[in-house]
């Protein structure tokens, strides 16, 4: 296919759908970017331009090229150990203190997983104490993007995915299997159960103890972010903790969470504190 961008107009078309779908927002010096990954849909599916894909997208039934589409959209860049204070206040502090109080199984939700490097860390993490295989924790990851979904089942993972991993993780929890690819432990695998999940658009029906969003509401405009923060909030129990991106922060947002720290950790509460 020869090279070919979105213009303007195309551009605001397939951002209004986007958003509409997924609360994906997408700014206009994201032309290029957007213009690459629905090329590949546009290939696949042998459309000549974006209008007639457009239209095919906004006309047909076709929930799988939805879905497609959303999956070559959405960003997916993650990887092990990433911001280990949070984990670090986790192990060290709040899960125990939920053990203790008899508060288990401590449900814990990493929503936008991707591939599933963040709930995995956490899993190994739990392993080495000793408290996955006596199912004190129950761990459950989500994302709006099926194949990222298919993957963290897979367990396969390249080496740039563990280039912050601890050496004593990799020698314990993954076996290389090709030059750059390695495979986890399917018992780390296993204990997350993953799921599809629309932040913009779907229901938060179970109640968590601690859910991770970290680096995800930065693709959500300020509206979509109130109300996902507010659904956040309301999946919660009493007594529990809303964690983001180092780099985030709901300083704009209206609501009831407070703001603390843990192990130097920065991290949102649900509760009396």
């Amino acid at each position: 296919m020869e090279f070919i961008r979105l213009t303007e107009s195309e551009f605001e078309k397939f951002a209004t759908l986007i958003h509409e779908m997924a609360g994906i927002y997408l700014k206009e010096s994201k032309i290029t970017l957007l213009s690459n990954r629905l090329r590949k849909r546009l290939k696949a599916k042998e459309f000549s331009n974006f209008d007639e894909y457009y239209n095919y997208l906004k006309n047909s039934r076709d929930a799988y090229e939805l879905d497609e589409m959303l999956n070559a959209v959405s960003t997916n860049e993650t990887y092990f150990f990433r911001n280990v204070k949070h984990y670090d206040a986790l192990i060290e502090s709040i899960i125990p203190d939920f053990i203790e109080k008899r508060r288990t199984p401590v449900r814990i939700w990493s929503a936008g997983s991707s591939s599933g490097e963040e709930a995995f860390t956490l899993a190994m993490l739990l392993d080495e104490k000793g408290l996955l295989e006596r199912n004190l924790v129950e761990i459950y990851g989500t994302d709006i993007n099926t194949s990222v979904l298919e993957e963290a089942k897979k367990g396969l993972f390249d080496d740039k995915r563990l280039r912050t991993t601890p050496p004593q993780y990799i020698t314990r929890y993954f076996k290389k299997i090709d030059t750059s690819l390695y495979e986890l432990d399917r018992k780390i695998v296993n204990s997350v159960k993953f799921s599809r999940l629309n932040l913009k658009t779907d229901k938060f029906d179970a109640k968590y103890d601690i859910i991770f969003c970290r680096n995800v509401m930065i693709y959500f405009n300020k509206e979509d972010q109130e109300k996902i923060v507010q659904k956040f909030y309301d999946a919660l129990k009493n007594d529990s903790y809303f964690i983001i991106g180092h780099s985030e922060s709901l300083y704009f947002i209206k609501t009831g969470f407070k703001y603390i720290k843990i192990s130097d950790a920065p991290l949102y509460y649900k509760g009396n504190w």
